[in-house]
This record gives C-alpha cells, sequence and structure tokens, in this order.
C-alpha cells in the first residue's frame, strides 16, 4: 500500500513501524474471508483491510480519531485469524495496537461506554470480584423481566450469521441433491 507520510511524521518511531506495516499491505483481500466481523457483518470496513484504510486515513492525517473509525477498529475481535492467511505477513496486532493507543488519546467516548470500561477495568482482571458480580448478575436476572425492552433490542442475542453456502452446506452428501444420480456418476443411497 502506498503510504504519504511526511518526514516529519516517520521520526516518530511509531508511525515509521505503522507507516512498515501499511506499507506491506497489498490489498489482496485474503483476510476478509478469515475476519469473523467481516463474515458475520459484510461490511468492508469491519475486515482487516477496510480497517487498514481507516488507520492509515487516520495516521496520515494527523488528525484525531472519529466515531467512525473508532466504532470498526473497536469491533476488531484481535483474533488474529487475519494474519495466519494474509499471504504478504502483514503484523496487522501492531497496526491496530497503535490505532487503539491513538483512539484512546484523541477520542473522548461517550459517558455511557467510559463507565461500562470502567466496570470491565474494576472486574475483568480479579477473579474474586468478577466471581462476585457475576452471583449479583444471577440474583438480579428475574428483575430485568419488569424492565422495558429498549427499542431496538432483539431476542436471541443479536443478528445471526449467514447460512453457509457451496460445498459446506449443511447435509452433503449423495442424498442432499440428486444431481449425482442424474449424471449417474453416484449411487442413490
Amino acid at each position: 500500500m502506498r503510504t504519504n507520510f511526511t518526514a516529519a511524521q516517520l521520526e516518530n518511531p511509531a508511525i515509521r513501524t505503522a507507516n512498515g506495516i501499511l506499507r506491506a499491505c497489498v490489498h489482496c483481500g485474503f483476510c476478509t474471508a478469515t475476519c469473523p466481523t467481516y463474515v458475520l457483518l459484510g461490511d468492508e470496513l469491519d475486515s482487516p483491510r477496510g480497517r487498514i484504510y481507516l488507520i492509515k486515513d487516520m495516521l496520515e492525517n494527523d488528525r484525531p480519531a472519529d466515531a467512525r473509525t473508532v466504532l470498526h477498529v473497536d469491533r476488531c475481535l484481535s483474533c488474529l485469524s487475519c494474519m495466519t492467511t494474509c499471504p504478504s505477513g502483514v503484523h496487522y496486532m501492531h497496526l491496530v495496537d497503535h490505532a487503539r493507543a491513538w483512539i484512546e488519546e484523541t477520542f473522548r467516548r461517550p459517558w455511557f461506554e467510559r463507565l461500562v470500561r470502567a466496570l470491565f477495568e474494576l472486574l475483568l482482571p480479579h477473579p474474586a470480584r468478577f466471581r462476585w458480580a457475576l452471583r449479583l448478575g444471577r440474583i438480579a436476572r428475574p428483575f430485568g423481566r419488569l424492565l422495558p425492552e429498549p427499542a431496538g433490542a432483539q431476542r436471541g442475542g443479536g443478528p445471526r450469521p449467514p447460512r453457509p453456502r457451496g460445498l459446506v452446506r449443511p447435509g452433503y452428501g449423495p442424498r442432499a441433491t440428486g444431481a449425482r444420480t442424474r449424471r449417474g456418476g453416484g449411487h442413490a443411497g
């Protein structure tokens, strides 16, 4: 990928590292097939390639993160499945880590999001506190039905992944379709 960092920007070691990572990307799109957020949501900006474009734009223009960039970078699970399929060896993990640090420096999150993140920081690193919070949640669960359902909320835990197509379809075999038997190349079962 072609980058347009200034000489002054490249004096910063973090930007210099990001530049090297960005230049390794050749836009092949192999990463999109293995990215769970792209597979689920189908939005190019939720793929590693799309996030690379957003991060490149943010860093090259030396501008604070905007809500759109934050949304798509936050959706990255950091599972690194994209790195296993990348033929160019793009160190996506380091680029996303740098972008997240830049976001924390330049973007003010909404107050509720800051509250939730503070609670996570308070609970997740401490197993005893986390167990205590889980117990409270189990006790409070029956009372949750008394609250009105938020607008736009979905029952069942959110969007469903797309149905498999092609060779990975459920029930694949001689009885799945009559195509093999019509051609005479298989048995009827």
